[in-house]
């Protein structure tokens, strides 16, 4: 039976009541009365029994709650995992000259610094990396993805080569 927390403390006192009344009448009442005294035990297991049904729901609830928030903690552990793989752990070296990412559409001294922290400092670097990886890494970054992201590649793969004017035509067609 499904019963309310409500329900199930009314019932819990309800029995309480009245085996306190029927042993307090089974004391007050002659020897022949006596009787009512098995009853009132009776009463009196009810309400420890439901006292115990609704104690072990409250556990149960709390139980499961902590079930739900473990979950939910590792759910969460999970993903932010899974954005930290999409960093790169590659500094720049003295051998590195890290190109001026700013000069692709869409690229802010803001969305270069996310670049650089994820290890993306060239020109070619960034032309490696795919739309959805650059989602991750602004992603990881809690910032917004820059506008005309699908095309990040296909420009700095155009000025990796060195190929200015067919970077400012395609820069111009979008």
């Amino acid at each position: 039976m499904k019963l309310n927390q409500n329900a199930k403390n009314m019932l819990a006192a309800l029995a309480l009541v009245g085996a306190i009344i029927v042993a307090v009448n089974a004391f007050v009442l002659p020897a022949g009365g006596r009787d009512m005294f098995p009853l009132s035990l009776g009463l009196l297991a009810v309400a420890v029994l439901f006292w115990i049904w609704i104690r072990r729901d409250e556990n149960a609830e709390r139980s499961d709650d902590a079930i739900k928030a473990a979950q939910e903690a590792a759910a969460e552990a999970e993903a932010l995992a899974k954005r930290r793989e999409v960093r790169r752990d590659v500094k720049p070296t003295a051998s590195i000259i890290p190109d001026d990412l700013t000069r692709l559409k869409g690229i802010a001294a803001g969305y270069q610094r996310i670049l650089n922290d994820a290890g993306i400092h060239t020109f070619a670097a960034l032309a490696e990396t795919t739309a959805d990886e650059l989602r991750a890494i602004f992603s990881a970054a809690s910032r917004a993805a820059p506008v005309g992201l699908e095309t990040l590649p296909k420009q700095a793969e155009l000025a990796a080569a060195g190929d200015w004017e067919g970077l400012q035509a395609f820069q111009d067609a979008m």
